[in-house]
This record gives C-alpha cells, structure tokens and sequence, in this order.
C-alpha cells in the first residue's frame, strides 16, 4: 500500500476515534416521535419498535415476554412514575439504543434473559419510590442475565436531587456471561444519586454471577458508594473515574468484597481513579476485603485530589443530539500520581444496640417460597427477595435475651442489616413483604 494510502487510513481512523469521543455517551436520534399507548409482547421475534413517545401513570412502557431479535431504538418513554420503563422476561437478543428516558421509576429491568444490549442511551431522574413505585429505582439491571454479548453501555443518567431515589443504578444481579463475552458495563456517565444509605453507581456481582467488566465509566455524586464488586468470581473494574463531594448518606468510592456464600476469584481491580468524602467529611477512596484476595491490579489504583465535578460536562443529557463535538473535559494525558492515602479502617460492624424496654412478639406465619433468610460470613441477618417488592416491605430482628427489636426497610433483592452478631446469640427475624411473610430464627 502506498504510504500516502496509509496515511489516509489512519487519519479516518482518528477521525472515527475522534467522533467516538465525541458522541460517545447517549442518545443520538434528533427525529421527531409519535405517541403511542403502552406496548407487551408475549412471543414476538424479528421485529423493531421505533419512533414511539410512551408514558404512563401505572403500567410499562414497554413489556416483553418470551420474545426475541427485538430492537427497541429512537423512542422516548416517560414519565412511568411506578412501573419500569422497559422490562424483559425470558427473551433473547434484545437491543435498546438511542432512547431518551424522563422521570421513569427504572429504565430497564431485563430477567432470564439472553443477548441484551441497553446502550447509547439518555436517562434523566430515576424515581425509584419516589413517587409511590414499586421496589427500587435503577438505571438497568440484569437478573439472571446470561451468555454473549450483554451489554450496559455509553449512557448518560442524571438525576436531580429532590426529583429521583435511585437505588443501585447499574446492577448486574445472578448474572454470567462468558469467558471469551463478558457483560460488558463501559463508558457510562452517571451524575446524581442518593438519598438511599445503601444504592450507589455500578454494582457488579449482586448476589455473585460471574465474567463481568465495569470499564471507562464516570460518575459525579452517585450516592453511597461509586463501584463495586459484591461478589462472584472473573469480576474487574478498570480504569473508571469516580468523584464525590461529601453527601450525608455517602460511604466510600470503590468496595470490593464477597458478600454472599461460595468463593470469589480471579478480581481486577486496577487503573481507578478516585476522589471520594464519605457523610463524616473523610477522604475514602476504597475499600477492598481480604475475602475477593489476591486482587490483580490493586496498586494500580489511584486517589486524585484534582478529581472533582469537572470529570463531567455540565451538559451530559442530550449532550450527543446537540452537535457538541469537542469533548469535554479534555483528558489528562499524563496523570500525575497522588501519595496513597492511609489506608482506611476496616467498617466498624458490631453492633451498638439500645435495647428496648418492650419487645413486640413476632407472629406465627406459614414461610412464604420467595423470601430467604440466612446469615452471611459476617455475622449478619440478610434477606433475598424474589419478585416484587411492596410499599412498605420490612425485615425485623429481634434478640430476647437482650430484649431487643431492630426493624428496616427491605432495600431490594438483597438486603442486610449492617450488623455484626456477635457468637452465641439467637436471633429470631420476621420479614414481610406485601401478603407474604415468613419467620426463621438464626442462631450465630
């Protein structure tokens, strides 16, 4: 090939980069949309819904069922104050690109599924409970998601304080890919999220799973924590940048640890950069269990006290739609390294109870199949729920021999009462969600 051919090539290809960088995060369709009633499927295949403008006050947007090699693209859903957006059950090679969310209780809920892409997409406020919903608010969630060619990918979330309650905005929850396809959660930006004590940016390995990347994401303020990995096994997080001023629910920027049963092997942990102040007004970047070790890539890890609100754009929604092509802010191209910072102290789990002087006896109750109750290698009483989650869903605790009772909110599919119980004692736990309730006494 002639040279002068050569340099022609490589000057598309750094044009092609350029414009990645450029239109990289959310959704690019400037098209107009039509209104339409909300849409289910029950098993449709081969077809493309676009073009479509949906809200609604108590039913999906969109729901799919047994379906397959759907495309959903160019569309705007929203408002959908109660119901998920856009849910998938058992379907197979579903791609979600170029839509623009507003004010929906989550964006995507995809379960027992296959092959599902929610990419290059605009998400304003993510209610969660916020307006009366059911269960939490997420950005997009995998349950039970598995094989090639999963993907969360070049989307922009923003949510305003007062106006959404997400919970975990990205999670990927029981859910594989493979060796050679990971799922894939890459070049997101996420600014805005809290007030949830126990939600925060990417989660990868809710309830284990396995071959799962979180890469190349920035976030701004995404609530309790930035990203994690809470367990499973051929997990990494690579190379996000991650920034929050000091919030009254925040905790730390990155975690790492195995939460559930079963080991955790082959963690990356590597490239991070961080500037993250908990509710106390301390610096805490990471933390890192000694349960996910040896986790490659550790050092590589970096606090960045010139990190701040400024690793994102002040306008990121609609930011691809606007003809914006200088991107912004530039990347640094060569970063200088900050002193690590004192490691911070390992979470302070045992309890401090103030007993009460009057504890209510649990009701007898017939343990419903969707509700489990077990102890973690912590120490603590966690429940899983499967299925929906009611208004008003709780787990109560209670220790006799301390003549004490601690109840909470059901925070999600998982949830824990962040104590540790120390050796000997029996703790008898109720947990009621909705009709269905169950009782299981755990001794520790």
């Amino acid at each position: 090939m002639k040279k002068r051919n050569v340099t022609a090539l490589l000057s598309i290809v750094f044009f092609c980069i350029s414009i990645q960088l450029a239109f990289g995060q959310g959704a690019r369709y400037t098209g107009s949309y039509k209104k339409s009633a909300p849409i289910k499927h029950h098993g449709v295949s081969n077809i493309v819904i676009e073009g479509v403008e949906i809200s609604s006050d108590n039913d999906y947007a969109i729901a799919l069922y047994n379906s397959e090699n759907v495309i959903i693209r160019n569309s705007k859903f929203g408002p959908t104050p109660l119901k998920v957006a856009i849910y998938l059950y058992n379907c197979k090679n579903i791609t979600v690109v170029d839509n623009t969310f507003e004010d929906v209780q989550s964006a995507l809920i995809a379960s027992t599924s296959q092959g599902i892409k929610f990419d290059y997409n605009d998400v304003t406020n993510v209610v969660g409970g916020l307006r009366g919903g059911n269960g939490v608010g997420v950005l997009a969630q995998f349950i039970q998601v598995t094989g090639a060619g999963n993907s969360v990918s070049y989307n922009v979330n923003e949510n305003f304080e007062g106006q959404s309650a997400p919970e975990d905005l990205i999670n990927i929850n029981q859910s594989s890919g493979t060796a050679q396809s990971p799922i894939v959660v890459r070049g997101n930006w996420i600014r805005g999220g809290g007030p949830s004590v126990s939600g925060g940016g990417i989660n990868l390995g809710d309830l284990n799973g396995a071959y799962q990347i979180a890469e190349d994401n920035i976030l701004v303020d995404p609530g309790q924590y930035g990203v994690a990995i809470s367990g499973g096994h051929d997990m990494t997080l690579r190379n996000n940048t991650v920034y929050s001023k000091r919030e009254p629910y925040n905790n730390v920027g990155l975690i790492a640890v195995n939460w559930y049963e079963g080991q955790s092997y082959n963690i990356t942990v590597a490239e991070n950069k961080i500037n993250y102040t908990n509710k106390d007004g301390a610096q805490n970047s990471w933390w890192i269990y000694q349960n996910v070790e040896p986790v490659a890539g550790k050092s590589t890890n970096a606090y960045r006290s010139d990190i701040n609100e400024s690793i994102l754009p002040s306008q990121i929604i609609g930011r691809a739609r606007s003809g914006i092509i200088t991107p912004d802010p530039e990347p640094d191209p060569i970063p200088t390294p900050e002193p690590e910072p004192t490691p911070e102290p390992e979470p302070d789990l045992t309890p401090d109870p103030t007993p009460d002087p009057d504890v209510d006896e649990l009701p007898v109750v017939e343990n419903h199949p969707s509700i489990r109750i077990y102890s973690d290698k912590f120490n603590r009483v966690c429940v899983l729920n499967i299925g929906r989650l009611y208004p008003g869903a709780t787990v109560t605790a209670s220790v006799k021999s301390l003549n004490y009772t601690y109840t909470q909110n059901l925070t999600g599919f998982h949830t824990a009462i962040n104590y540790s119980v120390p050796s000997g004692l029996t703790v008898d736990v109720f947990v009621k969600n909705g009709d269905r309730m169950s009782r299981t006494q755990l001794t520790f």
